[in-house]
């Protein structure tokens, strides 16, 4: 019996250790085009905030690898760090970068929002931790790389 007992408590301790570490990974400092999974980006589709219409489809978009890579390394200079579920309000809605990111393996992110010092991916927000975004810089780029989305595709 109490052998029995060793190996339930043995293994109750074990799954705390590694939902901790879990908890842990989740909520510590991240690069943001880490967090993104940049490495397999095929096409970025945006529109520029504020969003006048909630169901409007994305009128831009970038597919020019060399754009693409110049942009995650813009976004690799940002440090996020999850702080919960999605509660966005927004305090800068004329500094925002809406965007959705197609994947080599046929991945679509859910539309992420950038805003001067919060992200939000998918179902989470983030702090961006060493903001603000320079979204001067953000919007010459995409005025001067993005192409018109075809209506084709």
């Amino acid at each position: 019996m109490k052998k029995k007992n060793f190996y339930i408590l043995s293994i109750v301790i074990f799954i705390f250790l590694i939902y901790g570490v879990a908890r842990w990974n989740d909520f510590r400092e991240k690069n943001l085009a880490d967090l993104l999974d940049t490495s397999k980006i095929e096409k970025i589709y945006y529109n520029q905030l504020p969003i006048k219409d909630e169901m409007a489809a994305y009128n831009r978009q970038l597919t020019d690898g060399q754009s693409i890579q110049e942009l995650i390394t813009f976004l690799s200079l940002y440090k996020v760090k999850k702080i919960g579920d999605r509660d966005f309000v927004s305090e800068y809605p004329d500094e925002q970068f809406q965007f959705q990111l197609e994947y080599e393996d046929d991945r679509v992110t859910m539309p992420s929002i950038i805003e001067r010092d919060v992200l939000l991916n998918d179902m989470y927000q983030y702090e961006i931790t060493n903001g603000p975004v320079d979204f001067e810089w953000l919007e010459e780029f995409l005025e001067r790389n993005g192409e018109e989305v075809s209506i084709n595709g």
